[in-house]
């Protein structure tokens, strides 16, 4: 009887937490841009340049930014981990991954971002091209017309 405790409790703290032990609460990602080049930062923090692979927890917030176009904003999105069904009755085990985070993994293991280009008064000046310019001395107006290709 104490033999079948003794290895009850051993099967018992082999076991506990055991979505922390095998999966943790991050998981690896690959992000991309369109175009390439656009800085991605985690929660605020710069983690790379795309195209970069970043290890990233449930519920991020990952923004990708580049010059001369509009930000975007990810948020990482999860699922029950199912690994953690094999704390079975331990209430420390699911105690400890709750603590820890995994109880929710990352789905996605890639994300890819269209970023928009961004309206600036440089871009179109770059495009278009100026059609005329009148200056009005008496009351220090400047205008410009610039067509658009």
């Amino acid at each position: 009887m104490k033999k079948v405790t003794l290895l009850s409790l051993i099967a018992v703290m082999l076991f506990t937490s055991c979505a922390s032990i095998f999966t943790g609460s991050k998981r690896k990602v690959l992000f991309e841009s369109n175009p390439n080049g656009a800085k991605v930062y985690v929660n605020g923090f710069e983690k790379g340049i795309t195209p970069v692979q970043i290890k990233v927890e449930a519920d991020d917030r990952v923004d990708f930014r580049l010059e001369n176009y509009k930000e975007r904003v990810v948020v990482m999105d999860s699922n029950f981990n199912l690994v953690s069904i094999l704390n079975g009755l331990s209430i420390i085990g699911w105690g400890v991954d709750a603590l820890t985070g995994s109880l929710k993994r990352v789905d996605t293991k890639y994300v890819k971002v269209d970023l928009e280009s961004a309206a600036t008064a440089a871009n179109f000046l770059e495009k278009g091209k100026i059609q005329s310019v009148n200056i009005n001395t008496d009351e220090q107006i400047v205008e410009t017309i610039i067509v658009l290709d």
